[in-house]
């Protein structure tokens, strides 16, 4: 698990001031990767590593790392869990390995098979940049659905890429210039974060993103995508038993958590109290004995923690609670934001911030969280709410309304099938909102919808689409703030649901499996029960709360700042804003958080400095 950087020279070679800037990119990305450093470079390329160890520990192991032959070279930023079976096959094909890291044998995997064949068979989190000198190509890839990150800028004479937008930022031929498009796209609640920068000129690859780039330019393209591998026919299809189903889904877990716990170093669980992080928590001791579990404790609002320590008593696991207060959650929203490189909309990633710090004093270089079972098994209230959209057609609701009605409301509202979606009204307004806002992700509501056409209920097609749209969506946001926050602090943070086998069998899985009497996650919650308490796991989904009085008071720093410029608001607006966010939480952590950002990232400002501010505006707004 590390920090990546590099430059490729279009068509000088490569100078002294490109060693520099992959240098200072480094430096940028010092917090990914303490362990160890290194560069490496020939007459086009130049490549940096950070590097935290947590796979063979070795000198062996460290990157850039270049095949034998020495006409291939790595480097790498994630884990590939089936690098032991990769490696079996390898060997059967007469390769040799010098090292026992997951590293080598993607290495090995890329230059042997080629990475249109190698990338796919990666069952783990990745971001990569390979070079094959016998092709003089260079390969840019990321994970099937972007749990590590890729920042790309292309500037008249080179090719930059990082895992974090501030290293690309640190080089000189990169203006440090705000895209006004993007933060209208968050503040109008649109997941952007995992493939879009709000830096101009800043590109983020896509999830399973796996870009060529030669003499002739950069060719881009995705290995893997959902409407791509989703068969319909395997969900109308499916005949098995609960029993079977739930045989199958118990074993996929296992083996998922499994993998998850190889490391050469220690590991724990963030155990919330819910089905998702508890069941992780309960699996991996059964692989990892010695593991402890965290979770955050805030003195106000609801707190997980009790919920956290039933799980972890019964699973015989220790729980340190992390706790949180209003003075520590405005020291830690400016560095979490300078981190997210966004707004920093919620709370909750102050406390994660706080969690991952924790376990890094505890000496934890690894940790374990429930993420992505929510849209893999239909977790989520909205998924539930897009099944009542599609009522109209559903018996006996069909009897009293004409097929004309239906078919004219059918056509329209399949270009907006979930609670999701922007807007759900007049057709010429969603249109408009479409094509301004964020084409990419809405239309693809509409094309999952139709791709599930052989299911024959609307309403079904809804939730099974909702929940492969969160994928593309909410999970997006949660991946980001994940690898951002865990690194932030040199913790390597895993998702054992978000499995390549895993996925395949949550996405063709039909939803009588996944929401049934009014019970999401219903097959998993029924493996659930089989490992932690019954209490726990029919508890009602609260999500991560944090009171409101955390952030009270902190609007005034919309006075006099960067925000409203930035905008283009008018000022006599400005106190509208203002009351807005005094009144409303949700829009004070939106507003107030791209304030935050502004002033890092654009002002200058450092995280000691705002922090102060945020204070000083909390004592006059008192």
């Amino acid at each position: 698990m590390c920090g990546i950087a590099g430059v490729w020279r279009k068509r000088n070679p490569v100078s002294g001031g490109d060693l520099a800037a992959v240098g200072r990119m480094m430096q940028a990305l010092a917090h990914r990767g303490p362990d160890d450093h290194a560069t490496w470079n020939d007459s086009r390329l130049a490549l940096g590593h950070r590097r935290l160890s947590i796979i063979d520990l070795s000198e062996h192991a460290r990157e850039p790392m270049l095949t034998a032959c020495g006409q291939g070279v790595l480097v790498y930023n994630g884990e590939v869990y089936n690098y032991r079976s990769l490696r079996g096959t390898l060997e059967a094909e007469g390769r040799r390995f010098r090292t026992v890291s997951d590293a080598e044998v993607v290495l090995e995997a890329l230059h042997h098979w080629g990475p249109d064949k190698a990338i796919p068979l990666f069952d783990g989190m990745f971001s990569l940049a390979y070079f094959d000198m016998r092709a003089a190509t260079l390969w840019l890839a990321r994970d099937r659905l972007g749990i590590k990150p890729m920042s790309v800028a292309e500037t008249a004479e080179r090719i930059l890429f990082a895992s974090e937008d501030k290293a690309i930022l640190a080089c000189d031929d990169v203006a440090r210039a705000i895209d006004a498009r993007e933060i209208t796209l968050r503040l109008a609640w649109q997941s952007r974060d995992s493939g879009s920068s709000l830096f101009e000129g800043i590109e983020r690859l896509p999830p399973a993103g796996l870009w060529k780039i030669t003499d002739a330019g950069i060719e881009k393209r995705c290995f893997w995508h959902v409407l791509d591998v989703l068969d319909a026919a395997r969900i109308v299809g499916d005949d098995a038993t609960d029993a079977e189903h739930m045989t199958t889904l118990e074993k996929l877990i296992q083996d998922s958590v499994g993998l998850h716990c190889i490391a050469d170093t220690s590991l724990a669980a963030a155990c919330s109290g819910g089905v998702d992080s508890g069941l992780v928590t309960t699996l991996a001791k059964r692989f990892r004995p010695e593991m402890s579990a965290y979770v955050v404790d805030p003195r106000i609002g609801h707190s997980e923690a009790e919920d956290a320590e039933r799980t972890a008593s019964h699973a015989g696991v220790t729980l340190h609670r992390i706790p949180i207060d209003k003075d520590r959650l405005l020291e830690l929203w400016p560095r979490t934001i300078w981190h997210l490189e966004s707004d920093g909309w919620h709370a909750s990633h102050a406390c994660l911030l706080a969690l991952a710090e924790q376990c890094r004093a505890d000496g934890v270089k690894v940790l374990l969280t429930g993420e992505g079972a929510d849209e893999l098994f239909g977790g989520y209230d909205w998924q539930e709410a897009s099944m009542r959209l599609w009522r109209p057609w559903s018996w006996p609701g069909r009897l009293f309304r004409s097929k004309r009605y239906l078919a004219r409301r059918f056509e329209r509202q399949r270009y907006a099938p979930f609670r999701t979606s922007i807007a759900n009204a007049h057709g010429w307004d969603r249109n408009i909102v479409l094509r301004a806002l964020s084409p990419e992700l809405n239309f693809l509501q509409a094309k999952i919808f139709d791709r599930l056409e052989p299911l024959p209920s609307l309403s079904d097609r809804a939730f099974l689409g909702c929940c492969l749209h969160d994928m593309y969506g909410h999970m997006q946001d949660l991946l980001n703030r994940h690898d951002r926050l865990s690194m932030a602090a040199s913790v390597e943070l895993r998702v054992p649901f978000i499995e390549n086998r895993l996925i395949d069998f949550a996405i063709h899985l039909p939803r009588r499996h996944k929401y049934r009497h009014k019970q999401g996650k219903w097959l998993l919650k029924k493996v659930a029960e089989k490992h932690i308490p019954r209490e726990n796991v029919h508890a009602r989904k609260n999500g991560f709360q944090v009171s409101a009085n955390f952030t009270t008071g902190t609007q005034g720093l919309l006075r006099g700042g960067l925000l409203r410029d930035a905008m283009k608001w008018p000022a006599a607006s400005l106190d509208d804003l203002i009351d807005l966010a005094r009144r409303d939480q949700a829009s004070r952590m939106r507003l107030v958080g791209m304030e935050l950002f502004l002033r890092l990232h654009a002002g200058g400002q450092t995280a000691g400095h705002l922090t102060e501010a945020l204070r000083a505006a909390v004592n006059e707004a008192g």
